[in-house]
């Protein structure tokens, strides 16, 4: 597997995930979805379905790879190209850069992990607890750790088994009404567990942090998840106006850095909060569901032709299956040989078709016979023309050559000097024992690749 076929289907992959979240977010906009528990399940099943785009979807069988990277190949091999910088594909170099992006972006996540625990080592914690404290603890129903400290300008929720709440100074002058206001969203973030849920996003995007889409998809995912939480507080609460004040008295505060914890302000989203809290979007039962509905649909809809339109290729030892391997050179004959890919007719859709298993179908592939090697022309050895050339015959149920087509040149030359001619001559020559589904001759398509190479 080349660079050139990673970087392929991460751009495939890449526009089909652009799609499902443009379609989604744009479906969700048009239906006016807005209540935050359904948006927060809506953009995690949206995140959910482009990891699963990859399993879901018909990989696409690729052509034969030796003939990716031909060029470069034969030109470090003649040693035309003596750089480190000019023999590498810039495939390579993207994908380097790529892989980079997630080496960074992994260390970024264990310093934000190694961070919040010198938070928690350094930080002061709170016991006894004040009353207003163990009030919240007990509408929340958790009994996690509190903790003051002065490296953190927001609250602070982390930790799964052992989880912690790490508040700043300035919680302590804080109105009694407020206080109970912010802690009673960290500990429901402890109740939900939206730290592991934190983590994995944080580790998504870790992989995606060139996507745009899936940082875009994220941020909605975290909006809607504090959305939920700011609704749940009121709801606990029964206090509206004292939460609203104590979300524009954390804002006031000089800002965290980010961390991979649920923040009390995240990404500065303040004024989509507190615009919901004090509008109550309300949406019937009955339209909720057809909205979701169609919004579903839609989705499921584009996801299915993204993955048809933008086919992600199936590595090269997927085609193991329907290869058949053989040397074109001819006894007396130099410098080229040949690679074959088959297809089998397949009469219940009336198409060609990779075999995917052969033995429950009981095919045989086809058996070369006689396959004299296209020659090197003499302007072709002149120039040292060297490559593969990629061509398509049908091999009907008597193992003739019916029709031979060129697929795909890859030469070290712009001008193929003939050799484009010499497969096309040569290839129609070549017999082969048929091909057999469950003991009868079949018509087959075959890929090949002739590879022309003078040696030394």
């Amino acid at each position: 597997m080349s660079a050139a076929w990673w970087l392929g289907n991460l751009a495939a992959y890449s526009v089909q995930m652009a799609l499902v979240v443009a379609v989604g977010g744009l479906t969700a906009a048009s239906l006016r979805l807005r209540q935050p528990r359904v948006m927060l399940v809506y953009w995690q099943a949206l995140l959910a379905a482009c990891l699963l785009l990859p399993l879901v979807e018909p990989w696409q069988q690729a052509g034969l790879v030796p003939a990716v990277g031909a060029r470069w190949a034969v030109s470090a091999k003649t040693g035309a190209v003596d750089s480190l910088v000019s023999s590498v594909p810039v495939s390579a170099w993207i994908l380097l850069l790529l892989l980079t992006g997630v080496g960074v972006g992994l260390l970024r996540l264990v310093l934000g992990l190694w961070r919040l625990s010198h938070y928690r080592r350094t930080a002061v914690r709170i016991a006894p607890l004040p009353s207003v404290l163990r009030e919240a603890q007990a509408l929340a129903g958790v009994e996690p750790a509190f903790y003051l400290s002065d490296r953190v300008a927001t609250p602070v929720t982390f930790g799964w088994l052992d989880p912690a709440i790490i508040l700043p100074r300035q919680f302590e002058r804080m109105d009694e009404s407020h206080q109970l206001a912010i802690a009673c969203h960290e500990l429901l973030h402890v109740a939900r567990r939206d730290w592991l849920m934190n983590l994995s996003e944080e580790l998504i995007l870790t992989f995606f942090w060139v996507h745009p889409a899936a940082w875009w998809l994220v941020r909605r995912i975290h909006l809607s998840r504090e959305q939920v939480v700011d609704c749940q507080v009121v709801a606990l609460t029964g206090a509206r106006k004292p939460y609203l004040h104590a979300l524009l008295e954390i804002a006031a505060m000089p800002r965290a850095m980010t961390l991979p914890a649920p923040l009390f302000l995240a990404e500065n989203q303040l004024a989509r909060r507190v615009a919901l809290l004090v509008q109550e979007v309300r949406m019937s039962k009955p339209r909720l569901i057809t909205s979701l509905v169609i919004a579903l649909a839609v989705v499921a809809g584009t996801g299915w032709w993204g993955i048809r339109r933008f086919c992600l290729q199936a590595p090269a030892a997927a085609l193991t299956t329907g290869v058949v391997y053989a040397s074109a050179s001819a006894p007396g004959t130099e410098g080229s040989s040949a690679y074959m890919l088959y297809m089998v007719k397949d009469e219940g859709h009336g198409g060609f078709s990779l075999p995917r298993s052969i033995d429950a179908a009981q095919i045989k592939g086809p058996v070369p016979v006689s396959m004299p090697a296209p020659p090197y022309t003499p302007q072709a050895k002149k120039d040292k023309v060297q490559g593969a050339i990629v061509a398509a015959m049908d091999v009907d149920a008597s193992g003739n050559v019916a029709g031979v087509k060129l697929a795909a040149v890859s030469l070290s030359r712009d001008l193929t000097d003939g050799l484009d001619e010499s497969v096309l001559q040569t290839l129609p020559a070549w017999k082969f024992k048929p091909a057999t589904k469950k003991g009868k001759p079949v018509p087959v398509k075959v890929t090949v690749q002739v590879n022309f190479n003078l040696g030394g």
